[in-house]
């Protein structure tokens, strides 16, 4: 009874059904049916190339025209054009006026970069350790760009007034007497670094905030398990994880500092005694004062190298570290 309840039970299950291959589509089904969707590998490179194109042009065309107008040379502002060939730049070598302003270029990026970062460090750690309150300060970073940099000056020019400015007012409070900020070589430069790194300073901040947030709280929590201090946590640890994020903002404040016009223009006009006088100083005397187009457009390249020579020397020695 036990073997034909059995097998009436076998005999009452369906017959399986076989397995059916899937129908392969032919290759060019496929290429058709990608081609008509827009999948095709070649559709985003043709879609993108006027972008490219344009963006290339208006990128490539001031410094070739700098480049190529850099080679002539004429008596005066509108006047026939002889070719020079290198003769401008060879002239740049001997220039006093050119080399001061090249070495007021090296203190002042200099001093923008040691104290930018170093504070840009300072500002990112404290903000990456903010609770829930706190953080509304991460926008306000943002609040220098809100300000442009002529009217930066112009508030700083206030703050470092020798009679009346809240900087000597503050120091005075303490028993110190306020140095003539714009009346001595020395501290007209010190005035001029602090109002650039105050505008340049938000970007590499958020920069590097950018860097600490991605890095992972169990290595932390493992490096204070094993008794670093908050000190070596944070050079140890937290800076060789966000070089990349560093080597960006030194770029941007080198860049920026190189470049600046319009802060030390306000603030204090290239003085006293030609102090401050950097190379895009020298470049707005040369072309829109003297009224030499084609050496303005030299002092034009030279920039341009040296902004060049100084992001390939950061990011080189930010590869050291393996990242």
């Amino acid at each position: 009874m036990v073997k034909m309840s059995t097998a009436k039970t076998t005999s009452s299950r369906p017959p399986r059904e076989p397995r059916r291959r899937p129908l392969r589509r032919s290759r060019s089904d496929g290429e058709d049916r990608n081609s008509l969707i827009g999948h095709n590998k070649a559709v985003p490179y043709v879609l993108s190339t006027p972008s490219f194109v344009l963006v290339g042009f208006l990128l490539a065309f001031p410094v070739l025209y700098a480049a190529f107008g850099s080679l002539f040379r004429a008596e005066f502002m509108g006047g026939e054009e002889e070719y020079v060939g290198l003769q401008n730049y060879l002239d740049l070598l001997t220039d006093a006026d050119f080399l001061w302003a090249l070495n007021r270029t090296a203190v002042f990026v200099g001093g923008c970069l040691v104290f930018g970062i170093s504070l840009a460090l300072v500002f990112a750690f404290a903000l990456n350790k903010a609770g829930r309150r706190l953080r509304f300060l991460r926008g306000l970073t943002i609040v220098p760009y809100l300000v442009s940099s002529v009217a930066a000056a112009v508030m700083f020019r206030l703050l470092f007034n020798d009679r009346f400015g809240a900087v000597n007012r503050v120091i005075e409070f303490f028993g110190g007497e306020g140095p003539a900020w714009f009346a001595h070589t020395g501290w007209a430069m010190l005035a001029a670094i602090v109002t650039q790194v105050w505008t340049d300073l938000p970007l590499a901040v958020l920069l590097i905030l950018g860097g600490l947030q991605t890095i992972e709280p169990s290595l932390m929590d493992a490096a204070e398990v094993d008794g670093a201090t908050a000190w070596k946590r944070a050079t140890r640890v937290s800076i060789p994880l966000i070089v990349p994020q560093l080597a960006i903002a030194t770029v941007w404040f080198s860049y920026a500092t190189l470049t600046s016009l319009g802060v030390v223009l306000a603030l204090t006009g290239g003085g006293p005694v030609r102090a401050t006088r950097t190379l895009p100083i020298h470049l707005y005397e040369t072309a829109f004062l003297e009224l030499r187009r084609n050496e303005a457009l030299a002092v034009v390249i030279v920039v341009l190298v040296l902004n060049g020579l100084l992001t390939l020397l950061y990011t080189t020695f930010s590869r050291r570290f393996d990242i």
